[in-house]
Formats: structure tokens, sequence, C-alpha cells
């Protein structure tokens, strides 16, 4: 009789170890479902990324889109990401980085209600105030459109306007030393004589 209950007890001291074993192996796995972590390396398609003492190496980053419509952003180094572990335990290789945290070094470009900033670096920013219904957007660069443009409304620069063949600027240096002096009947036209016209002190 004590024979039995001895080898019971120890047949359930080895369950309850293996229990303990199993439940220690899912916490642990719980805990790396979903992680932060800081790219550490960027590649074309993949980033490297630290997360505490481990590291997942060739992960996958998520973009806003990638089908008929698509978007690629490649990650910045220092970058905070969520780290998602699509496989188990301890191994992140299988791992998915979700991109957009703000840190200390990459913080929002603006944290006003009204506005949507996308600030691409360089001095290159969009933004566009939800009241106003308004965008200002800075190309350092400058700004190449291909294609035809049509614009209802007036149009508005401070700087010179060109065509394919000449710049406003040129066409109005031709204009301004050009003038038909009214004739009389039956005379020819007289030649260009116009003076070019003052320009207005700014």
């Amino acid at each position: 009789m004590l024979t039995a209950i001895l080898e019971h007890t120890k047949s359930l001291e080895e369950e309850m170890l293996l229990l303990r074993e199993e439940v220690e192996a899912n916490r642990s796995a719980l805990a790396n479902i979903i992680r932060i972590g800081v790219v550490d390396k960027v590649g074309e398609t993949t980033v490297d990324i630290k997360t505490g003492e481990n590291k997942a190496t060739t992960v996958p980053f998520f973009v806003h889109c990638a089908g008929r419509v698509s978007h690629y952003r490649r990650p910045s180094e220092g970058e905070l990401c969520i780290l998602i572990n699509l496989g188990s335990g301890d191994n992140l290789n299988n791992a998915v980085a979700l991109m957009g945290l703000p840190s200390t070094k990459f913080p929002f470009p603006s944290v006003k209600e009204n506005e949507v900033v996308t600030d691409y670096g360089n001095g290159m920013i969009e933004r566009y105030d939800l009241d106003k219904g308004s965008m200002e957007a800075h190309y350092p660069g400058g700004l190449k459109i291909i294609g035809n443009t049509e614009q209802d409304g007036n149009y508005k620069s401070s700087g010179d306007v060109s065509d394919g063949i000449r710049s406003m600027k040129a066409d109005r240096e031709i204009y301004n030393k050009h003038d038909h002096i009214s004739s009389s009947p039956g005379n020819p036209t007289s030649p260009p004589k116009q003076k070019k016209e003052k320009q207005k002190k700014k």
C-alpha cells in the first residue's frame, strides 16, 4: 500500500515538473511575441533589429501597402519598431517589424491637432492644415511633374516662368523694346520705338 502511494506521489511530482517546464516555455514564448526593438542595420527589404540582449536578422518590415497600390520607405538606423514574432520561443528570425514609433532621435515633425505633416528630411516637408484646407510644401531640390497640368484659379510666382521656347522675362524684354506708333491713313506703320517702361520699385 505504502509503495503504491509513493509511486503515485512520484508520478504526480514528475507531471508537475513537466507542467512547470511547459508553463515556463509558454511564458518565454509569450514574452517574445511582441517586443520593442531598434533598427541596427538596414537592407533593401529587410532590417536587423536589436531587442534587449537579442538580435533578429533579415526581418521583413511593414509598409503602408503592397498590392495594386504599393509604397516603399526604407527604415532608418536607430529607428524604433514593434517586433512581432510569428514563430515561437526565443527564435526571433521569423518575426516582422512594424515601423513608425517616434523616439528622441526621430520625433514627430508636428504635434499640432490641425496639421498632417510628412518630413522627408534635408528640408523637404509637406504640411497640410486641416482647418484651413491649405497645404505648404518645401522642395529644396525642386519639383518635376511629368504629365499635363491643369489649374483652376490664379497662379502667382516669385520667380521666372518659362515654356518650351523662352521665359516670360525674356518675352517681357522683347515687348518692352517694341512699339508701333500710330500712323496716319495711307502711311505705313512706324518701326518699333517704344521705350522700356520703368518698373515699380518693390
